[in-house]
C-alpha cells in the first residue's frame, strides 16, 4: 500500500487559553483534492499555516506532521525548511507582491540560495497567460497597475512554476470575480495530477464540484474528514 503524501496524526495547536486545532488527524493522498469548509474562526487557516511549516509549533506538533520523501513519511522537523516550504506551498487570499513589474516578481525568488540551481522559464509563463487570456506584454507591466485578480494570477504563476508537491490554497479567489476564479482554478487543476495533492479553503460549494474535491469540515479547532 502506497504511503500518502502527507501524514498528520494528533495536531493540536494553542494560543494562550484558546485551543485552535484540536487533535487534528488525516492522510492526504497522492492525487486528491480537498474543498475545506467551516465557519469563520474554525481553524481553516490555522490549518494551512501548521501544513506550511508558518507556526511555531511544539516539537509534537511539529512531529505529528509528515511529509512523504521518496516513499518514507518523514517528520517535518528533520526536512530543512526550504525543502519542505518547496514541496508544500501556501497560496494566501492578499499576495504579497514587490515593486517593480510582473517579470520582476516571478524572477525575484530565483535568488534565494535553494533555487539557484532553477532556471526561469518565460515561454512557460506566457503559454499560461495566453490561457488567462492576458496579452504577452503583460509580463512587463508594473505591479501597481494591476487588478486584485490579475496580482493573484502573478501569486499563483511565482509559486506553481516551482511545481509543489502539495498545494494549500487559503480563500484565495474569495475577492475575485467569478471568471478570475474560474480561470485560476483551470490554473491549479492543469497543475494537479497525480503526483500532488491539494486543499482548498471555501465558502463556495460551485467551488468543490468544480474542483471535484472531497469535502472536510472544521469546527471549533476539531477536523471531520
Amino acid at each position: 500500500m502506497t504511503a500518502p503524501l502527507l501524514s498528520v496524526n494528533q495536531l493540536s495547536y494553542r494560543v494562550a487559553d484558546r485551543t485552535l486545532l484540536d487533535d487534528v488527524t488525516f492522510d492526504l493522498n497522492y492525487g486528491q483534492k480537498v474543498a475545506l469548509v467551516g465557519r469563520s474562526g474554525s481553524g481553516k487557516s490555522v490549518l494551512l499555516q501548521a501544513l506550511a511549516d508558518l507556526l511555531p509549533l511544539n516539537n509534537r506538533s511539529v512531529d505529528s506532521i509528515k511529509l512523504n520523501k521518496d516513499g518514507q513519511l518523514i517528520p517535518i522537523g528533520q526536512i530543512s525548511p526550504p525543502d519542505y516550504r518547496s514541496a508544500v506551498a501556501l497560496f494566501h487570499q492578499t499576495p504579497s507582491l514587490s515593486d517593480g513589474t510582473v517579470l520582476d516578481n516571478l524572477t525575484a525568488t530565483f535568488c534565494f540560495k535553494h533555487r539557484q540551481n532553477k532556471t526561469f522559464d518565460k515561454d512557460w509563463h506566457l503559454q499560461q497567460l495566453t490561457t488567462l487570456g492576458k496579452h504577452d506584454n503583460f509580463i512587463n507591466q508594473s505591479i501597481h497597475e494591476l487588478s486584485g485578480g490579475e496580482r493573484q494570477i502573478v501569486s499563483f504563476l511565482r509559486t506553481l512554476q516551482f511545481n509543489p508537491t502539495v498545494a494549500l490554497f487559503d480563500e484565495t479567489t474569495s475577492a475575485l470575480d467569478d471568471e478570475t476564479a474560474h480561470l485560476l482554478m483551470r490554473l491549479v487543476l492543469d497543475w494537479h495530477d497525480d503526483t500532488k495533492a491539494l486543499i482548498w479553503v471555501t465558502h463556495t460549494p460551485s467551488e468543490q464540484q468544480a474542483l471535484g474535491a472531497d469535502l472536510w469540515r472544521m469546527d471549533n479547532g476539531v477536523l471531520a474528514v
